[in-house]
């Protein structure tokens, strides 16, 4: 019997696809688990790499880039585990977080809960965001600056990304998708990821889901994993592509979730944010934004 499979989406990252397994492999202790790498078409000598360096994992070709959560989807079809561990391949254990999320899952005392997740770091040992309150209106209107008037509560009650600063375990609105580990009994009925997000807001709307059935998902601070993401934010906010795509899922996560309304203000609330970065700045780029986020 398999305790957990673990469920990496690879697009072209060879590297850290290797690093992540090793550390799978070199950290996980007394559980029974299964690897499935659920490719979108690298071209980058994934599948080989995989093939002749670690050949009892299962590695899925899918023949195009389908997105994270329907190639997660496609990798949770073959998975034997009780447990699910989607895992990015950007990430690498700090200890045993596989066994430690497993035990905590195992406890009757939390059966109501479908999903955990471990606390995030950077390389440095800089903390990242391992959790988040669920995007709303009132959060997009506090990233006009508002928060500042009030920015311990912003930060524990409102921000959609949030950094752990203790070792209590806590129960939050959704865990980070760089490590969603999943009582599959439970997920089975609520259902797994949303394909029609490509990318981004996918966990969060699976967590919505998960929270509006009466479960639970929670956060495990004793499981530590560096998450390897990160970019200058003025890079990153400037980036169109990704503004595009992000803005576009994060309209739909609303109109899911909420309403038609809903979205569409909260659309027009980020590309206003985006003027008045024109504004201070003077950089002409950020009315391109603006105009992006409009029409994402």
């Amino acid at each position: 019997m398999v305790d957990v499979s673990i469920i990496l989406v690879n697009y072209n990252t060879r590297g850290l696809l290797k690093q992540c397994i090793l550390s799978i492999l070199n950290m996980t202790k007394g559980i029974n688990i299964e690897i499935i790498v659920s490719d979108n078409d690298s071209t980058d000598g994934s599948a080989e790499m995989i093939k002749i360096e670690f050949p009892t994992v299962i590695f899925i070709e899918n023949k195009a880039n389908l997105g994270f959560g329907r190639a997660n989807n496609i990798g949770i079809s073959f998975a034997k585990g009780k447990y699910l561990l989607l895992l990015n391949t950007d990430t690498y254990f700090l200890n045993d977080a596989i066994s430690i999320f497993f035990d905590y899952m195992e406890n009757p005392a939390h059966q109501d809960v479908a999903c955990c997740g471990g606390d995030l770091f950077k390389p440095d040992g800089a903390r990242q965001a391992s959790y988040g309150n669920f995007p709303s209106i009132f959060d997009a209107i506090s990233q006009l600056g508002f928060y500042r008037l009030y920015p311990v509560y912003y930060k524990r009650y409102i921000a959609a990304g949030a950094l752990n600063y203790d070792n209590s375990i806590k129960k939050v609105d959704f865990i980070c998708g760089a490590d969603m580990f999943l009582r599959r009994s439970m997920m089975d009925r609520v259902g797994y990821f949303d394909e029609d997000f490509f990318l981004y807001f996918e966990e969060t709307e699976m967590s919505y889901r998960i929270k509006k059935s009466g479960l639970m998902s929670m956060l495990i601070p004793e499981a530590k994993i560096v998450h390897l993401e990160g970019g200058s934010q003025d890079g990153a906010y400037l980036n169109l592509r990704r503004i595009k795509q992000f803005s576009k899922s994060r309209r739909l996560y609303f109109k899911k979730s909420h309403s038609n309304f809903s979205s569409s203000i909260v659309t027009c609330i980020f590309s206003f944010q985006a003027l008045l970065f024109y504004l201070f700045k003077r950089n002409p780029d950020y009315l391109k934004v603006a105009k992006t986020i409009l029409n994402s």
